[in-house]
């Protein structure tokens, strides 16, 4: 979903952790890839609050079906770069903000920023299984089907989001840099 590469946090930084590091063998790579590697941890954990943010869904939702992994990757040229993705189930309708209108209609709001709309022919009933919404297919009773929302990779492929997230990469991988360094200098690591 969201992968940024070394070369795009600043090539006067990277020339700086090389320069302090240039005692240290093998130091600056190792400081740039443990701070990468901890700027994508950062954004895991911030990943459930901005997709609340974005989506009328809650954090704890959205964490328990969402699966997230980062990856820091060496390309030919010896350029780092961290790759964030995100793998999830779709949600069920009723996880975002559902409710029941007075005439029984449900009334849903997907996104935060979009208004919420009646849907005339969805009823929430318990088939086989938890409450859920539900749409009849034909004009018989049954069969119907369930309707959901968006899944949890998709929530995180939105512009909002993905600029979220590599605000945060970016922060952190700042903040980060500095302690890797101070940490190698200091010989608190093994290389």
């Amino acid at each position: 979903m969201n992968s940024i590469g070394v070369d795009d946090i600043g090539a006067a930084g990277l020339g700086r952790v090389g320069k302090l590091l240039a005692g240290v063998q093998g130091g600056a790579f190792k400081a740039v890839r443990n701070a990468l590697r901890r700027a994508g941890e950062s954004a895991k954990t911030q990943a459930g609050r901005f997709a609340a943010e974005e989506y009328a869904v809650s954090k704890g939702d959205f964490m328990r079906n969402v699966y997230m992994k980062t990856h820091v990757s060496e390309d030919s040229g010896s350029v780092l770069s961290l790759g964030v993705s995100f793998v999830g189930h779709v949600l069920p309708l009723l996880a975002f903000n559902t409710r029941l209108a007075r005439d029984g209609a449900l009334v849903t709001q997907v996104k935060r920023a979009g208004a919420a709309k009646v849907l005339g022919r969805v009823f929430a009933a318990r088939v086989c299984g938890p409450l859920a919404a539900f749409e009849r297919v034909g004009t018989a009773r049954f069969p119907v089907e369930q309707k959901f929302g968006p899944s949890t990779g998709h929530m995180m492929r939105s512009e909002e989001v993905v600029g979220k997230m590599d605000r945060t990469i970016r922060d952190a991988y700042e903040k980060r840099v500095e302690q890797e360094v101070m940490r190698l200098l200091n010989g608190w690591g093994k290389l």
